[in-house]
């Protein structure tokens, strides 16, 4: 019994979807197959919460160098509001525009952190606090939640891949 074009070209596309989904042949990483697939240790718990420390100290530091550092060289910044910011030289320029305009004063709690092999992430709440450097401007305060994925590096370090957040309060009026 023939078949119309149409059942053929959506069997078509579901053959190719289903091959597509199979995970791709990959060498083996260093430490074997089960560093690949390991949970998280404590201390790689520790060192990402370390990462989450160090952003901390940079941006109270109004340091956006120093806040780019953490991120990878294609990492990818999503703030609220605004269009994702690739990679390590537009994400210090966007903290950048913040350490020039703002004293900035923020705390970050992870309350998860998880992950398998060289990959993690991180999900959390954060209050901000913006006291303008020029006068005349009014202060800006904001809170809400955080979603980082980071890497594992050679040297043990983990730095933020993909860094997205969005605040808890209404946009203002």
């Amino acid at each position: 019994m023939p078949r119309s074009p149409t059942v053929m070209l959506r069997l078509a596309v579901a053959v190719v979807l289903a091959s597509a989904c199979r995970p791709a042949p990959h060498e083996a990483p260093p430490g074997g197959a089960d560093a690949a697939t390991a949970p998280l240790s404590a201390a790689d718990q520790a060192a990402i919460r370390a990462t989450d420390t160090a952003f901390v100290t940079a941006a109270d530091a109004g340091d956006a160098a120093g806040l780019a550092a953490l991120y990878l060289a294609d990492a990818s910044l999503m703030p609220p509001n605004a269009a994702t910011v690739q990679g390590r030289e537009g994400i210090q320029k966007f903290w950048g525009a913040f350490a020039g305009a703002y004293r900035i004063s923020i705390t970050v709690t992870a309350e998860a952190v998880e992950g398998h092999g060289d990959l993690a992430y991180s999900r959390g709440r954060y209050t901000l606090d913006l006291t303008p450097k020029a006068k005349g401007a009014a202060p800006a305060h904001d809170e809400g939640k955080f979603l980082e994925i980071l890497r594992r590096q050679p040297d043990g370090t983990w730095r933020y891949a993909v860094d997205m957040y969005s605040s808890d309060l209404p946009m203002p009026k």
